[in-house]
């Protein structure tokens, strides 16, 4: 097992597509723009390094008075975003300093409705799920009821066989780190619509299958899965991006808690406590009439329920507002009985040998260090660090969060359109890309 590392880095960052897997804290509304001031907010006077790429560009995304706000030139990006490709989606942004959040909306709901997206629109964030799943075992750990290094057999049914390898047996950590040698999805989760390769299948039909097949994975088809695999490596040693091990992980934390579902467990330990109150898995019809309908190439797509085995994977829906409460809270911005556990999150665990989400390969010529904490990947360069994670669904959403924690500053964007679109899971990391480099500046600049 790797150590620890406390440390605190920044960097540009290069990132691609993650396919889906997918507080009690009072805040001031403005009557002006809509902005949220948190409080309990604390500051640094540090200042951020900027990258080589960013030394010799000249983005700017501050005003005159020299606040770092989502400009004019920013919403413009977003919204010829939605219209250049026609795809009758929507778009929203949230933006998080000390100074208070900022947020900017662009679309409709659907087809069928005219009305207009805003920070309160609920989007799925795919993936981001995972830093959820991974901070549930963060604070599970700080109560108690768990351990970090606790073997995953211990919370499972005698009759599942948890696979070893060479006799080291895979733990909680592992399975949060990406690091437990599971594949990327159970061998038998509808196989015949392979999710990992949803993103280059150009048919809705391919979607909608997919959509519609693994809503009856069940629990029993997942512990045979679970079973009947062999792991790739040695627990603890590699990563090795795995949805399989984040829906395993939250399901264990389930039933630890005796809660009754996962969207239980999730509302008790961070949605109750961080004020999340438009976050869930299983929308109500209420909801539904705030939902942002996915698209794909500017086709409608249904709601994708993932079945309970893989929801602690990439189930989660949100909106804009909501994660930017979980990004101040993760920034320190706002004071919980979260912090801890969060701050634990962040710690560098393990290197990600250059892999990304969905076990992309970084370029060979990129000098940028990735790393894995809790959930969370971390990005390093030059003594500084961000902090992200990112999701994409079959279901024809994309989403990126990121914060720095030396700047104290966090974005978050969701999007109900398809990264074969419009890719947003990846927006800060392109540099031949004016928002993508606006973004990045929001992020890095004091």
């Amino acid at each position: 097992m790797l150590s620890v590392f406390p440390v605190r880095k920044l960097s540009s960052l290069l990132l691609s597509f993650v396919l889906m897997v997918t507080i009690g804290v009072n805040s001031v509304e403005s009557p002006v723009n809509g902005s949220t001031t948190a409080s309990n907010i604390t500051s640094t006077s540090s200042s951020p390094l900027l990258l080589p790429s960013q030394q010799d560009l000249y983005f700017n995304s501050t005003s005159e008075d020299g606040e770092s706000k989502i400009t004019e030139q920013i919403k413009e990006l977003l919204r010829e975003r939605i219209d250049n490709n026609k795809t009758n989606a929507a778009i929203a942004i949230g933006l998080v300093d000390k100074n208070g959040t900022q947020f900017y909306s662009y679309g409709q709901l659907s087809h069928n409705s005219n009305a207009k997206v805003d920070q309160n629109t609920i989007f799925a964030i795919g993936s981001n799920t995972k830093v959820f799943t991974a901070l549930l075992l963060a604070d599970m750990v700080n109560n108690g009821l768990v351990n970090l290094d606790d073997p995953v057999e211990r919370y499972l049914p005698v009759n599942v066989t948890v696979p070893q390898y060479k006799g080291h047996k895979i733990t909680l950590e592992d399975l949060a780190t990406h690091t437990s040698g599971l594949p990327e999805w159970p061998y038998n989760y509808c196989p015949q619509y392979d999710p990992s390769r949803a993103s280059v299948q150009d048919s809705i039909q391919f979607r909608l299958g997919l959509i519609n097949c693994t809503k009856d994975y069940t629990i029993k088809q997942f512990y045979q899965a679970l079973s009947n695999t062999s792991l790739s490596g040695e627990p603890g040693s590699q990563f090795h991006y795995s949805t399989f091990g984040s829906g395993l992980l939250g399901h264990i934390l389930v039933l630890k808690s005796n809660m009754s579902s996962y969207e239980e467990l999730l509302q008790k330990r961070i949605l109750d406590v961080l004020g999340m109150n438009s976050t869930g898995i299983n929308l109500s019809e209420q909801d539904k009439m705030r939902l942002a309908i996915g698209h794909y190439k500017g086709q409608e797509i249904p709601m994708w329920n993932l079945s309970a085995p893989i929801e602690g994977g990439g189930a989660i829906y949100s909106t804009a507002a909501d994660m930017v409460k979980f990004l101040s809270a993760n920034i320190g911005l706002i004071k919980t009985v979260l912090d801890k556990p969060m701050q634990d999150s962040h710690l560098i665990r393990h290197g990600t040998g250059q892999l990304l989400p969905n076990n992309l390969q970084t370029s060979e010529g990129a000098k940028l260090d990735y790393y894995v904490g809790l959930g969370w990947i971390i990005t390093t360069n030059f003594g500084h660090e961000i902090i992200w994670h990112n999701g994409a669904t079959a279901s024809g959403y994309n989403a990126f969060m990121g914060f720095n924690p030396t700047t104290e500053r966090g974005v978050v964007i969701l999007t109900s359109d398809d990264i074969t679109s419009n890719n947003v899971s990846n927006i800060v990391f392109n540099d031949k890309d004016t928002l993508s480099n606006l973004i990045m500046d929001l992020l890095t600049r004091n």
